[in-house]
């Protein structure tokens, strides 16, 4: 009987040795393991979502580590109160690992949600900077340079105030760590912190009651106006596929209006604006939103209200300088 914590080391080192192609013999071998205790560790990485993809080749089993699964479609429920109300932060883009991040402001906005009695923060993606190629001319604008560095900064340094639990997605920028390490970080973050649920990558489907409620994040790209990118994304919808409220971020902006009977908001950063920003010409709104969402008698959506809290001045070398904020509900 394999107990937890060598069951935690064999699973790891199981994902590192399929990393290249190895047969399921030699796998067993190098774990000192049967080939059963080996095929029951490998059905567990599977639930998981771990992408071990098996073939049979000259009467042995062959094993590759294909990554973390990233490509998950993922759905998710929020109960109302008594009042039928709901009420959650949104943010996103707070691109942890680069020398432009601003923990102060992220801390700041997880206060004054504390202070709303709000319970829910809801990051709309791009929760680190992700990676550049070693020659890429902004990969001098990270000061964590690799995943894990990135990962562990998250989990150590992301705000955390007792009561409070952030949803958040992968956005793109995330997904550069899938792509070159095979590592999806935001699983990774939510192992390790109870407060942090990871919804999923790019995109989640959340309800309230009845309300249909879409999480988003795409790539940015320059467009004549800042509403251009969520409506022709609401334009390429059936009607019957619409959500009550759009959700979308990596905008970096921060608007509210209402197109085909869509609730659309674009969520801003909480990033000072970046050399690549800079030379790419986008504009760069940090602060957030602060939502009530208020549904009738027969769960559906009767009105939503959104409060913007904006952010004109960030912190210099912020990376260098902001502390951790970890508060629990008796004040430690």
């Amino acid at each position: 009987m394999i107990n937890n914590d060598d069951k935690k080391l064999l699973l790891e080192k199981i994902k590192e040795l399929c990393k290249k192609e190895i047969s399921l013999s030699d796998l067993s071998e190098t774990l000192e393991l049967n080939k059963y205790e080996t095929l029951s560790l490998l059905k567990e990485l599977e639930n998981d979502k771990d992408n071990i993809v098996k073939k049979v080749k000259d009467d042995d089993i062959y094993l590759f580590n294909n990554g973390e699964r990233n490509n998950e479609e993922n759905y998710y429920h929020f109960e109302t109160d008594d009042n039928n109300e709901i009420k959650f932060t949104l943010i996103s883009d707070t691109r942890i690992g680069s020398k432009y991040q601003q923990i102060s402001i992220l801390n700041d906005i997880y206060k004054k949600s504390a202070e709303l009695g709000i319970d829910k923060v809801i990051h709309c993606g791009n929760i680190t900077e992700g990676l550049y190629p070693v020659k890429n001319k902004y990969s001098n604008t990270l000061f964590l340079d690799d995943t894990m560095r990135q990962v562990n900064y998250v989990i150590e340094n992301y705000p955390y105030i007792e009561g409070i639990k952030t949803y958040f997605i992968n956005g793109t920028k995330d997904e550069t760590h899938f792509k070159n390490d095979g590592i999806n970080i935001g699983k990774r973050i939510s192992e390790e912190r109870d407060d942090m649920i990871y919804l999923g990558t790019n995109t989640c489907h959340i309800t309230i009651d009845k309300v249909n409620m879409l999480l988003i994040n795409l790539n940015l790209a320059k467009t004549y106006t800042i509403s251009y990118r969520p409506q022709q994304f609401i334009n390429s919808m059936r009607s019957e596929d619409k959500p009550n409220i759009l959700l979308y971020g990596g905008l970096l902006e921060m608007q509210k209006f209402n197109y085909r009977n869509v609730n659309c908001i674009s969520v801003p950063s909480v990033v000072a604006t970046t050399d690549e920003m800079t030379q790419k010409r986008y504009s760069n709104n940090i602060g957030a939103w602060y939502i009530t969402v208020k549904v009738n008698k027969k769960g559906y959506l009767e009105s939503i209200q959104a409060l913007a809290s904006p952010y004109y001045v960030t912190n210099k070398e912020d990376y260098i300088k902001s502390k951790v904020l970890y508060l629990t509900k008796g004040g430690q």
